[in-house]
């Protein structure tokens, strides 16, 4: 917190929720990562676990128009300048 204090006119501090993807978009991605790597599934070695995340962030790592979707709203709010709703 002293680092916090000796820069407090230049560093707002918040307390945010543990989960808050309202204040941090990337979580409706690792949602969707979740729902589709791991989501009901029955993995008998740890290796096809890694696999299918691998290949969920293989997959929007080759399609970032997927991921700007996830983004939604926030995007837009930062194209446009206008703030985010509440």
């Amino acid at each position: 917190m002293s680092f916090f204090a000796a820069h407090r006119d230049r560093i707002s501090v918040y307390q945010l929720p543990s989960y808050s993807p309202d204040y941090n978009p990337i979580e409706y991605l690792w949602k969707n990562i979740r729902r589709w790597a791991t989501h009901n599934k029955y993995f008998e070695k740890f290796d096809r676990l890694i696999w299918s995340v691998d290949e969920a962030l293989v997959y929007y790592a080759n399609h970032p128009d997927e991921v700007k979707k996830q983004m939604g709203v926030y995007c837009q709010s930062m194209a446009t300048g206008a703030p985010l709703p509440a």
